[in-house]
């Protein structure tokens, strides 16, 4: 890994009532070199119940439902991991939880 590059890629999934699974990631610039543990603790507090949040409300992009009988609204965080990829999107790591609000 490109220790120059310290972008942080946000993981999370949608999972809907059949238990049906979409996984999802975003890459962000961190140029505060934000650290995996803080990161996470910033956004668990802001999240429901430490792990869901509305995707639309944040800016991350709704999957395509296979089942709209069994769709729900919320979308869980799994994980921030470290990665030298180039980001995916135009904002900060700091910026991208901000938008999460408690």
């Amino acid at each position: 890994m490109n220790v120059s590059n310290n972008n942080l890629k946000f993981e999370y999934l949608y999972r809907d009532a059949g238990n049906y699974k979409q996984f999802g990631q975003l890459i962000f610039s961190n140029p505060t070199h934000l650290d995996l543990k803080t990161a996470t603790s910033k956004i668990r507090e802001k999240l429901i119940d430490t792990e869901f949040f509305y995707p639309a409300k944040v800016g991350v992009p709704h999957f395509n439902k296979i089942d709209f009988d069994l769709n729900c609204e919320w979308y869980e965080f799994l994980q921030f991991s470290s990665t030298d990829e180039n980001p995916t999107e135009k904002i900060d790591i700091e910026s991208f939880i901000e938008k999460f609000v408690t």
